[in-house]
């Protein structure tokens, strides 16, 4: 429960940071933690070591590029403002996990039900049941950040990212 109040801290910083090296650090952050997450909850590690794999080679592609375009670019300072808001989603994790309702979600678990079906079978759809949801959904929501990091990085009306 740790690891994923702090893969949604991450998910919720992302988009308030103004530099290219520390969007790329918390995403690679976020994939740690996704990559811990998903081997946790799966018998085997393959996916996540798999799904970690290639992100990291494409962070480094990435770091390649945005290191020789802000080499540099100046950090700025957390802002009471940030702080703030920090306190406040963890505030907001802390009440969701203890809320009742959510124990529901926690209580069902389709992974220990012994259907007849083969041992592979039961390997695959362990990645596609109720339990994995929140990790799909996770994943989901770090392609859509990436996606929006990006097209805010390279807004088309200033021209190219690099100048000579």
């Amino acid at each position: 429960m740790l690891l994923t109040n702090l893969s949604m801290i991450i998910s919720i910083i992302t988009p308030i940071l103004k530099h290219p090296m520390s969007m790329g650090f918390m995403l690679i952050l976020q994939t740690i933690l996704t990559s811990m997450i998903m081997s946790m909850k799966s018998n085997t590690s393959w996916y996540s070591y798999i799904i970690f794999i290639t992100m990291i080679g494409g962070m480094m592609i990435m770091f390649m590029y945005m290191s020789s375009i802000a080499s540099n670019e100046k950090f700025k300072m957390i802002t009471m403002k940030m702080i703030m808001m920090m306190i406040i989603i963890m505030m907001l994790m802390i009440m969701l996990t203890k809320d009742k309702s959510m124990e529901m979600f926690q209580m069902m678990e389709f992974d220990k039900i012994n259907l007849t079906m083969k041992e592979e079978t039961k390997t695959t759809s362990k990645f596609f049941n109720l339990n994995k949801m929140k990790i799909t959904l996770m994943m989901m929501m770090i392609l859509l950040l990436t996606m929006i990091s990006v097209t805010n990085i390279s807004n088309s009306f200033e021209g190219p990212l690099k100048k000579k």
